[in-house]
Formats: C-alpha cells, structure tokens, sequence
C-alpha cells in the first residue's frame, strides 16, 4: 500500500531566502489521480546542507549501527521515513544522503523559516504520510537551491506632483474638509493567483513568492502613513488571513468587496478584490454600497439583437467589482458642520483585457452612474482604483470631460454597447485630471 500513494509537494519556488518563511504546498494523492487517501498524518523534517564535516563519520557509523538494529529504518535521499522512532522531530541530528552529503537538522513543522545560517547552503524538505497504524504510506524528498540573502528594497522613483493649484479643473468648487489635509494611497498589489501566468518572466521566482511580497508591500504602504488605503487585486485569503489583522494593529478599519467568480487555489476557492481601509480615530463609516459590474450588464444585455445576445454575455459578465463607502470624520471634541465631515470613496478595479475598451468603457460609465446619485448630496468623492486605461483613451476622456465626443481609433465596440450608455456627466473630478497631467508630462519640470 505505501508504494500506491504519493506525498506531493510544490513550492512557489525553490531559491529560499533568509528571513522569508517556506510555505509549501503539500498533498497526499493516489498515483496517476485525484482519488482521497484514508486518514493519514504528515510529518516533515527540514535539513541544511552541512558545510563542514566535524564528527561526520562518527555520526553516520553509530546513525548505521542503529538502523542497522532495526530493520524497518532506512535512509531515503537523507530522511528518514518513519516517523515512530520520534527521528523527524530531532533537532540538530546529523545524516549523511546517498552521494555523501552530510545534512543537519534544523526544524520539524511544515513551514521554515531560513535563517542566516542557512544563507549558501541548500534546504532538504523530507515529507513523510503515515496511516491510521503509524505506518509509512508515502515519502518525499525536496532539495532547493542555496538559500539567499535577503535583497535590499530598490529605492521608489515617486512622481511629484505639481501644485493642485496650476492643474486645478476650472469647473471643479473645492469643498474644505474638516483638517487641512488628509493623505490617500491607492495600490494595485498584484494578487498572488496572476503570479504564476508567465507575464512576469522579468521578476525572479522567489521575489514573486507570496511570503516575499507581503512583508514588503505591508511596509511600504504603511511608510506613506495614509489615513485611507485603496488597494486593488487583494486576494481574499490573504485579506483575511494578513492585511486586515496587520493593519488592524496599526489603527485601521476595513471593508473588502470580492469578485464574483472564485477559482481553485491551494485546496481552496480564492478571488481577488478590493479593500479599503481608513483610520478608525478618525473616520466611522456611515454607508457603504458594493457594485458588480456582471449584474449591470443584464439590462444592456437584454436590449441587444437576439443574435448578438451570447457575445454580450461574455463580452460584459466580467466579475470586476467595485467598493464604495462614505466616511465621517470624527469631530474628537470639534464642532464642525455635518456636510463638510463627510466624503465618499470609491475603489474599484475595471477590466483589463486588451481588447476590451468597451468593456472598460461600460464598467466606468456605469460607476460614474451610481457615483452621480451622491455627487448631487454635495458630499466630496473621491475616486481610486485602476482604471487599466491610458490618459486618451475614452474612458479617461469620459471621466476628466464629462463626455467622450468622438471615440479614439483604438476603441472597440463589435456589439454596439455605446448605444446603450449615457456617455456624458455633470461631475467635476478634479483628482482624476492631476494623474492625466503627471502621467501625459505636463508636470516635468516642477
């Protein structure tokens, strides 16, 4: 029976780094399928390559004469595959593999963590399964490259912006919140699920690796010290798992919007979406309004040839999301007039398909709709999100002009859905306007 089951095991990748925890993915499978083993345990051992060889020999004679004792003990690519003599819980025990290689023990849980002693010496992960009866069922044998040491971040080459005054849409009111200024971050932080689809070919292995990322992405937003965090492509485990307690330590609150449609990850059903967070000594949520962009469709949908119908449907049921809520500031002892406590803020992410501009165009016409119903109340907005639309394109232009006008030569409509949309709005969106400048050179300079 121990020769029908398998231990798989998958890292993200195999270069460790000092100081970034190893998390494989392991998974007990009858061989050639999908099929449930029985009831089973897994008990790891993790070793580093020995650079020098003190007591070597020693300690691989008396490791031989015990086994050799026993006869159910064994060798197996420098583990041991019986979990019953207590051998994969032994801390600095030393064993010598096939070609010579002497390993030391170092940790007996799933997951490791390098340290700088591991630093240019290879990790070996022994995974062993063992049934109901303590007996070995399947064995694998992990080997990685030398771990590295843990880079220095790469300096960020931020855009400055020019004064709000000099790029200041002459149409837009400012309205004066109750501070003088509050300071706002949106981050797309690239959801570990798109990692792994070769765009990104570029970028090292192990710097995409989630255990990586997240330490450095959680340091890097809380440097910019803003009072509302707009993050995009938040993959829901890891907002439940990671960001919504890390940053509940630092005084924030969070709301998260997912995407409708959930894939199958590491034995269990992910999706990115949208988070907002806000300092909770300074903001209380007062509404917030979830958007599903899938769900807009069907009415657009619904008035198209019956030919075209299907294509509308998989042309605009894209699960793109968006999360909007409105904060009061809290007044901490100052009066303040109710209507110029408050702001909305919406946080979204469009569709991105490169041959989508439709796509795109119907998601933001249709965020700007509901927008629309809370702009007429007086309350301030604020839009982030990514947009996945270049300065020009006719999103954008519908955003920062109130209409589009004529539709730029990349714009793709096979279905005709403009005809169905209310190209046009009376919002004045002065933040929007800054990035089209920044990002079209019109602040080089400043």
């Amino acid at each position: 029976m121990g020769l029908e089951w398998e231990v798989q095991v998958r890292f993200p990748s195999d270069t460790p780094v000092a100081g970034i925890e190893l998390n494989p993915w392991v998974r007990v499978n009858y061989k050639g399928s999908y099929v449930s083993p029985p009831n089973y345990a897994l008990q790891f051992a993790w070793y580093r390559e020995f650079s020098t060889l003190p007591k070597c020999v020693e300690d691989y004679v008396a490791f031989q004469d015990h086994a050799s004792r026993d006869s159910s003990m064994t060798i197996y690519g420098g583990g041991l595959n019986q979990e019953k003599h207590g051998l994969l819980n032994s801390e600095g025990l030393k064993i010598v593999d096939g070609e010579g290689k002497t390993w030391i023990q170092v940790g007996s849980s799933r997951t490791y963590t390098p340290s700088e002693d591991d630093i240019n010496s290879s990790l070996r992960l022994v995974s062993v399964a063992i049934d109901d009866m303590g007996i070995k069922m399947s064995i694998n044998v992990f080997v990685t490259t030398p771990v590295i040491r843990l880079p220095r971040p790469y300096p960020r080459h931020m855009i400055v912006f020019c004064s709000l005054r000099k790029l200041r849409n002459p149409k837009c009111i400012a309205t004066p919140f109750k501070e003088e200024s509050f300071r706002v971050l949106s981050y797309n932080i690239l959801a570990d699920l798109y990692t792994v689809s070769g765009a990104y070919t570029h970028c090292p292995n192990w710097a995409l690796t989630w255990e990586y990322r997240r330490r450095n992405l959680l340091n890097e937003i809380l440097s910019y010290d803003a009072d509302i965090l707009c993050l995009q492509e938040v993959q829901s485990d890891h907002f439940k798992n990671f960001f919504e307690s890390e940053f509940a330590k630092v005084g924030y609150s969070a709301i998260y919007k997912r995407k409708t449609k959930e894939v199958y990850s590491a034995n269990e059903y992910v999706i990115d979406g949208c988070a907002t967070f806000f300092r909770h000594d300074r903001f209380k949520i007062v509404i917030k309004y979830e958007v599903e962009y899938d769900k807009m469709a069907l009415p657009v949908i619904e008035v198209l040839e019956p030919d075209k119908r299907n294509d509308g449907l998989f042309r605009l049921m894209k699960d793109n999301v968006a999360l909007v809520v409105i904060l009061e500031e809290k007044d901490n002892g100052r009066s303040q007039d109710a209507a110029r406590s408050t702001i909305c803020v919406a946080n979204t992410h469009i569709h991105r398909g490169s041959d989508a501009s439709d796509v795109r165009l119907f998601q933001v016409v249709n965020l700007i709709r509901g927008l629309e119903k809370i702009d007429s109340s007086g309350i301030p907005i604020l839009i982030c999100g990514d947009m996945n639309s270049l300065p020009g394109s006719d999103p954008h232009r519908f955003l920062i002009n109130g209409e589009v006008g004529c539709f730029s030569e990349k714009f793709r409509d096979p279905l005709g859905i403009h005809k169905h949309l209310k190209l046009s709005h009376s919002m004045h969106l002065l933040f929007v306007e800054v990035i089209a400048n920044v990002f079209s050179g019109q602040c080089c300079g400043c």
